[in-house]
């Protein structure tokens, strides 16, 4: 596979995210994230858990869904599911 610029690994994307492992891997086990978009297969790759994940991908996939993460682009740093909005009158 090319260059892994803009690609990092599960511990910086769970980190920048703010989503502990198990759910980022849930997410790719369940479809959530894909195989090609969202995360990779490189060279140093050895098992499933050194897959290398595309911030900007699974950012932009998380908003479309509605799954709350970390966002520096959102106001208050997490994005809200429609059922938090109504759970905080918004």
């Amino acid at each position: 596979m090319a260059a892994t610029t803009g690609w990092v690994t599960a511990n910086k994307a769970c980190e920048s995210l703010g989503l502990d492992k198990k759910t980022l891997f849930k997410m790719r086990d369940d479809g959530t994230l894909r195989l090609g978009p969202h995360y990779a297969a490189f060279n140093d790759t050895f098992s499933r858990d050194s897959y290398r994940w595309n911030l900007t991908s699974v950012r932009k996939e998380l908003r479309k869904k509605g799954i709350p993460f970390a966002d520096p682009l959102s106001s208050g740093n997490t994005v809200l599911s429609s059922t938090d909005k109504q759970a905080e009158g918004q």
